[in-house]
């Protein structure tokens, strides 16, 4: 009797335990949420000095209780300023103040592939929001449109979000006083405008272990280009290296910084050095692909000298479908210059390729072909600031800033004699000799003296 006893009190244990199960796995699965914020987010590409700008979000009501009826719709609270007069659609703006803002009201989040993001969060949505009674208020949150206006679409591009939330407010009563007990939010449309279901935690600062902003997002890309003016009848003049260069840091810039976005730069030093030997390089770019219907197949670069834009046909690496010619003003050749493939390159002294149209972000990597008895010397340029300067390797990597980028290589063939005696040695040479000689001089006389002796 005591043993069954002893067994049925396990029993109910067991059973109470087995109860409890639900609701623990209930508590650490289902977390519950009492806030809520919109978050935008901006991606560039690396170096993006990206204006301010600001985005308007549209907040409207959906159903209450799963009802659509408009009597039941007036029950949800507007949810920021009423679009219009009388609108129970509220709107929320979120304004980026710029890259060059002192201080950012957005935070840098990080660069990964090359693309730099930045984010700021909208504040709780619901703070000071008054609901009737109990019951669940759902909401359809979009992002409606920008403030920002482009000037010109050779220059600029931004891509709005597709993204859409459901944001659903359950409420309940306590002391009849209403209360918000848990906000669920499901985004029901990607950001590239197709069906989902993810559910998000929409709290303002995420959960500050594994996010620091509200997940219920918006993600806008922008892309610019510095360059000419118009793209299509550029007018490039020759990079100086002397010239200090526009913006702020040291490092050479063109005559003209507005028509050109990259320059590959060739000199020749020494007294050895040839000014008419064609160099051969390798070069590649790859145009950041942020925004797919603002990359081109292919981009502008100018062959120029001292002189003035030259044509490109007189490199022998070149195919006549790879030169193309402004249609207006100067008339002038170019190269068709490919993206995301390399093309070979020859370059004498005093010549550069100057590109006038990549986008900011887009990165390049050149090689060159090494020539017996020349030592190359890279200084690479960003922003009009030297980043490196390379003289153990043949190639220079780095992407195109805001200001002045290049990448200048300087072969030099300094005097030499046959047999690889350099002439500014010779008087070092002769001091040796003359040292070796006064030494077995002094050893045959001592050896003489002693056989006299």
């Amino acid at each position: 009797m005591k043993k069954t006893r002893i067994l049925l009190a396990l029993i109910v244990v067991l059973a109470l335990c087995l109860s409890l199960v639900p609701l623990a796995l209930a508590s650490s699965s289902s977390p519950r949420y009492t806030e809520a914020a919109i978050t935008k987010k901006l991606l560039v590409p690396i170096g993006t000095e990206y204006p301010a700008m600001g985005f308007v979000f549209t907040i409207t009501p959906d159903n209450y209780n799963d009802s659509t009826l408009p009597a039941d719709l007036l029950k949800l609270p507007v949810i920021g300023t009423p679009a219009t007069a009388g609108s129970r659609v509220g709107e929320v703006t979120i304004n980026l103040s710029g890259e060059r803002a002192t201080p950012r009201a957005e935070t840098f989040e990080g660069t990964v592939a090359n693309v730099s993001t930045y984010y700021l969060e909208s504040a709780n949505l619901f703070a000071g929001i008054i609901f009737p009674n109990a019951g669940s208020y759902t909401y359809i949150i979009r992002e409606d449109r920008t403030t920002y206006t482009i000037a010109s679409n050779l220059h600029e591009a931004l891509a709005t979000s597709q993204a859409r939330y459901e944001l659903t407010v359950y409420v309940r009563e306590e002391n009849g006083v209403p209360y918000i007990y848990h906000i669920g939010a499901v985004r029901v449309t990607t950001e590239g405008g197709t069906p989902g279901t993810e559910k998000v935690n929409p709290t303002p600062g995420g959960d500050r272990v594994t996010t620091f902003y509200s997940q219920m997002s918006f993600e806008n890309r922008y892309v610019r280009t510095n360059g000419a003016d118009d793209p299509n009848n550029p007018d490039p003049e020759k990079p100086d290296p002397g010239d200090p260069g526009p913006g702020p840091g040291p490092g050479p810039g063109p005559n003209d910084p507005g028509d050109s976005t990259f320059n590959l730069i060739k000199e020749v030093k020494g007294d050895f050095g040839s000014q008419s030997l064609p160099f051969l390089f390798s070069l590649r770019i790859d145009a950041p692909n942020l925004i797919p219907g603002y990359v081109l197949q292919t981009y502008k670069a100018y062959l120029v000298d001292s002189t003035g834009v030259l044509d490109p046909a007189i490199i022998d690496t070149l195919t006549p479908a790879q030169i193309g010619t402004d249609t207006t003003g100067s008339m002038n050749k170019y190269i068709r210059f490919p993206n995301g493939s390399p093309l070979q390159i020859k370059l004498t002294h005093d010549q550069s390729l100057v590109f006038i149209n990549t986008p900011v972000g887009t990165t390049f990597s050149v090689t060159e072909t090494a020539e017996t008895d020349y030592d190359t010397t890279i200084t690479v340029w960003n922003n009009s600031s030297i980043v490196s300067t390379i003289t153990t390797s043949l190639t220079a990597e780095g992407y195109v800033g805001e200001r002045f980028n290049a990448a200048l290589y300087v072969n030099d063939a300094g005097d030499f004699v046959p047999g690889g005696l350099n002439v500014n040695d010779l008087p070092f040479y002769g001091l040796i000799l003359l040292a070796v000689g006064g030494l077995v001089i002094f050893v045959v006389v001592k050896a003489r003296k002693r056989n006299r002796g």
